[in-house]
């Protein structure tokens, strides 16, 4: 997403420019995804965060994709045998909920929120804090969490942690 959109879109739901509303920002994302972007920034008070942007459009796009979803639900439903067996509109309305969850910062905020209770005093697991005073529906800050890619097996081995308990700890906290 060009960087004007996005600027566009912090002051819109912060009430101020990222220049203003974070000690630093960082214009070249760290990451981008169908739905949002993500840029490096850095609060007043020095901590560092992810700022998580959701792309212009977005909401219109997937309103649109979803009324194509109910009418060839509704369609196959109507016209086809396994239509008939089958009831589709129920499957396509749990996605929609789903999605709607996914479009608003906010929910994924009380998600996490959520979690992080959860794990509390679990040191194999960290997840991090909501900046509840950035976050809105398309807005989402993070506290910035470093760490070593799963897949990254070269840095786990110097890091010297043994991949057995990578992998343990994963299905526990899957579990």
């Amino acid at each position: 997403v060009p960087i004007e959109h996005v600027r566009a879109a912090i002051t819109r739901e912060l009430g101020r420019p990222p220049e203003l509303a974070f000690a630093a920002f960082d214009p070249v994302p760290l990451a981008s995804a169908s739905i949002g972007q993500v840029h490096a920034a850095v609060l007043h008070d020095g901590a560092a965060v992810v700022v998580k942007v959701r792309r212009p459009g977005v909401v219109e796009e997937v309103e649109r994709d979803l009324e194509i979803l109910g009418g060839i639900a509704r369609w196959i439903e109507v016209h086809t045998a396994a239509g008939r067996d089958y009831e589709f509109m129920p499957i396509v309305d749990e996605f929609a909920r789903a999605i709607h969850d996914e479009l608003d910062y906010r929910r994924e905020g009380q998600n996490a929120d959520q979690l992080r209770r959860f794990f509390v005093g679990d040191p194999g697991v960290r997840i991090p804090r909501v900046i509840w005073s950035h976050t809105t529906e398309s807005v989402l800050t993070l506290e910035r969490v470093g760490g070593i890619k799963i897949s990254d097996l070269a840095a786990i081995d110097r890091a010297g942690i043994p991949r057995r308990a990578i992998a343990e700890n994963a299905v526990r906290i899957f579990l």
